[in-house]
């Protein structure tokens, strides 16, 4: 039986331990921002999910427009910013 005014968390706000992550690396050449982020809660199902390559759809802190987009297979990291050296794990 639920407690009274204990709210419950909704299930996709809930970030999962492992999973796919997707990965955003600024295209700038003088630029080397990159964020990991787990695609759920931003864009839904996976079918509305950036396709893998070169994308639009994200603006860097640079102010740069173009993004490469890809994916892991699996990562417990947290989401936000990731270490250059985090991201060679993948590349």
């Amino acid at each position: 039986m639920r407690e009274q005014g204990v709210r419950r968390v909704p299930r996709e706000d809930i970030v999962p331990a492992v999973g796919v992550r997707l990965i955003v690396c600024c295209d700038s050449p003088v630029c080397n921002h990159a964020v990991l982020m787990d695609p759920r809660p931003v864009f839904g199902a996976s079918r509305y999910w950036p396709a893998v390559g070169q994308s639009y759809r994200f603006r860097c802190q640079c102010g740069h427009r173009v993004a490469q987009v890809s994916y892991t297979d699996n990562a417990d990291q947290a989401e936000g910013p990731i270490s250059a050296a985090a991201l060679k794990l993948w590349f």
